[in-house]
């Protein structure tokens, strides 16, 4: 769990079709011959996109609030690959709220400063903190942040990986659940569960992650098309020490394909 802010700039990188040759016949040839400048005009299938956290790719990331976000990425600037957006907004189920107890800048929705995961790139952060008592019983799953993702038209093959998840006796214990259908592969033995209600992603071993570790990193991939899908997050700490119980998680850099039917 770490401390880190700041959103991106964005740059553009461009990508491109290649035309296969026709066949020895003199009619085939005439006809591919005339169809090639209208095949290099348009984008092919499929179509690869990358979300990047710092920019490049062609991303433009804009955080809307302490819960809500919108990634816009064109790989080509302003060629024929049409852009994608990402639209992300939460809310909060019981005793848990974005941001922190100890009223620095809320990091919910924020591209960190620094890299997540010792992959050299930096990640979208997701904070939150219970907030009943320190005398009360830890709530547990029933205060949760659920974070849908909302993509502008059906994408495949999404991956992504979950970072900084790790565990703070008396603070905090990350538990993170992903809807939908949709493998996973965890970095080390560090980290455990299938992702879901029933086995949340989870640290196995008490101590926070540093960002150049990589033992709180959970790859997960979506391999249909799919146009949303939702992150639950939660603390599973059973008693307080007495510090601040914030958490975060973050999300590395978000890999995917579309593909239409006008290439």
């Amino acid at each position: 769990m770490s401390l880190q802010t700041v959103d991106a700039p964005a740059k553009a990188r461009p990508s491109r079709r290649s035309i296969a040759s026709g066949m020895a016949w003199a009619v085939p040839v005439i006809a591919v011959g005339a169809a090639a400048p209208r095949a290099a005009a348009s984008p092919c299938n499929p179509q690869a996109y990358t979300i990047a956290w710092d920019g490049a790719g062609g991303t433009a990331y804009t955080r809307t609030g302490n819960q809500s976000g919108t990634a816009t990425t064109d790989p080509d600037g302003a060629g024929p690959v049409a852009p994608v957006t990402l639209s992300m907004s939460s809310a909060f189920t019981g005793a848990m709220q974005s941001g922190n107890e100890s009223n620095t800048q809320n990091q919910n929705f924020r591209v960190s400063t620094a890299q997540v995961g010792g992959l050299n790139t930096p990640g979208l952060q997701f904070e939150q903190t219970v907030n009943n008592r320190l005398s009360q019983t830890p709530p547990q799953r029933s205060a949760r942040q659920t974070i849908t993702f909302t993509f502008s038209e059906p994408v495949v093959g999404l991956t992504f990986t979950m970072t900084d998840i790790d565990a703070l006796t008396g603070d905090f214990v990350d538990m993170v659940e992903l809807s939908g259908t949709f493998t996973y592969a965890h970095a080390t033995t560090r980290t455990t569960g299938a992702g879901t209600v029933a086995s949340p992603f989870r640290n196995t071993q008490n101590g926070d992650v540093a960002n150049t570790s990589n033992n709180g990193n959970v790859t997960i991939t979506y391999p249909g098309a799919i146009t949303s899908f939702q992150l639950t997050y939660w603390n599973a700490v059973t008693s307080y020490s007495g510090v601040d119980r914030n958490q975060i998680v973050t999300i590395a850099d978000m890999a995917f394909s579309v593909i239409r039917t006008n290439c």
